[in-house]
């Protein structure tokens, strides 16, 4: 677990004795192929694959974590929803949730290189040289940013009103009223 691949040789990494013989092979004595057994021509960018994996495997522990922790305060009678630090992680857990989604696509992607089909179809064969490829991806880019920019001007459009009091809507969702002082102290 862990470890990063120097000059061949695995450093840094964390040793779990027949822990990949049960996870590959079902087995606790079937030995795991290993990577010296793949041709150099035919290896993946082996510390991308790893890294991206190892990622996506720890953000999607965390993130479950958090939810087995919420689940036994409430159990417990305790409201995390009230604790400053739970709603900042929770506030994070959305872009952690992207992030290992993309780490996801990036072990399955580069895992698999060269191979577009594994023994068929190397990845330089199954790629198109149409330079009209590059257009396309450029306004993809465009037309994405300004998707991206629209929603940031509508939720900020929309939080200006629910703060001024413009929308007078019922909403579970919404912000909660402000007391002014007076109602403070009387409470």
């Amino acid at each position: 677990m862990g470890g990063v691949l120097v000059d061949g040789q695995v450093r840094g990494s964390i040793d779990i004795p027949l822990l990949g013989s049960i996870i590959s092979r079902n087995s606790f004595t079937t030995p795991v192929q290993g990577l010296d057994t793949i041709p150099v021509a035919d290896r993946p960018p082996v510390n991308i694959t790893h890294l991206a994996f190892q990622s996506m495997v720890g953000i999607g522990t965390l993130l479950a974590l958090a939810v087995v922790v919420f689940w036994c305060a409430r159990w417990r009678r305790r409201d995390l929803l009230g604790n400053r630090w739970f709603l900042r992680f929770s506030a994070v857990a959305g872009p952690l949730a992207i992030v290992a989604l993309e780490a996801g696509w990036i072990a399955t992607e580069v895992g698999r290189q060269p191979w577009t089909v594994f023994g068929v179809l190397r990845t330089t064969q199954a790629a198109g040289s149409n330079s009209g490829l590059w257009w396309l991806l450029g306004v993809t880019l465009v037309v994405y940013a300004g998707m991206t920019v629209g929603a940031f001007v509508v939720f900020r459009s929309m939080a200006r009103r629910w703060r001024s009091g413009e929308v007078n809507l019922p909403s579970p969702y919404g912000p909660q009223a402000r007391f002014s002082e007076t109602q403070r102290v009387d409470r």
